[in-house]
């Protein structure tokens, strides 16, 4: 069942690095639109920025679990290094972490929960219906989540938190 559990986890996160990926070549064709628009045309495209706010919001809260299992969020290096001691720091960390990003991920529900119920829409000329955009924040908090946990029971039963490293592949 632990298996099974990680192995899910480490499927939503690519589906989630895929989707963040996505978002981020969606936000630069959006403003090099916007940049071609204002100089050639001499007009603002009435959409780029609104939907901008909204990939990019994607792209950071998408991408916090796939950037977790990669090993690429910032740790203090020397509490890591000693055996012991480093192994009950990153299992306290996770833990907190799991308790900071179930509370991110009740007040991003929470919202879009209450945008849904009262079709709360962008005051903006699109009118975006503002429940879409922060779906993608309930998402992403449910994937950081899931990623935590991932990485909590992976730290219990000693297995390595992160993918290896390509460079640490090659290096040998």
């Amino acid at each position: 069942m632990v298996r099974s559990f990680l192995t899910f986890t480490d499927r939503t996160a690519r589906l989630s690095e895929t989707v963040a990926m996505v978002l981020l070549y969606g936000f630069c064709a959006l403003m090099l639109a916007e940049i071609f628009s204002r100089g050639f045309l001499r007009t603002s495209l009435a959409f780029s920025w609104e939907y901008s706010a909204f990939a990019m919001c994607g792209v950071f809260l998408l991408g916090f679990g796939p950037a977790l299992r990669h090993g690429t969020q910032v740790r203090v290096g020397f509490l890591l290094s000693r055996p012991l001691i480093g192994r009950y720091a990153d299992i306290a960390a996770t833990l907190v972490g799991l308790v900071f990003a179930a509370l991110m991920f009740e007040a991003f529900f929470t919202i879009f929960r209450s945008s849904l119920t009262s079709g709360l829409r962008q005051s903006s000329y699109i009118a975006t219906p503002l429940a879409i955009p922060q779906a993608l924040a309930v998402i992403g908090a449910a994937e950081f989540i899931l990623a935590l946990l991932a990485r909590l029971l992976r730290l219990l039963i000693g297995e390595p938190p992160e993918l290896p490293r390509e460079s640490d592949a090659t290096d040998g």
